[in-house]
């Protein structure tokens, strides 16, 4: 399985779409465009920036979630919820 693009990600806005935040990577100096997220009720719905914000945290969030497993080992239930979600990102949980 492939391995997902470095971060950070960012939002940022492509001129060709102005009303959708797209999630860049800035790797060296270089943009890489991640995704484009659409508005899904329509240009006014706001669900397209909310969107944009979670996928550009994603590198962050999987790396709290692998720095948390430690300690997560207490509470099995959590832990193996934990585990489950990094199984769904990388082959190797």
């Amino acid at each position: 399985m492939a391995q997902h693009t470095q971060g950070p990600w960012i939002v940022s806005l492509d001129p060709r779409y102005p009303s959708e935040p797209c999630i860049d990577a800035v790797i060296d100096g270089v943009v890489w465009h991640i995704a484009l997220c659409h508005n899904a009720a329509g240009p006014d719905d706001g669900s397209a920036e909310a969107n944009a914000r979670l996928i550009a945290a994603a590198p962050e969030l999987l790396a709290t979630v692998k720095d948390a497993l430690p300690l997560l080992r207490a509470d099995r239930s959590r832990y193996e919820a934990a585990l489950a979600v990094l199984a769904k990102i990388d082959e190797n949980h």
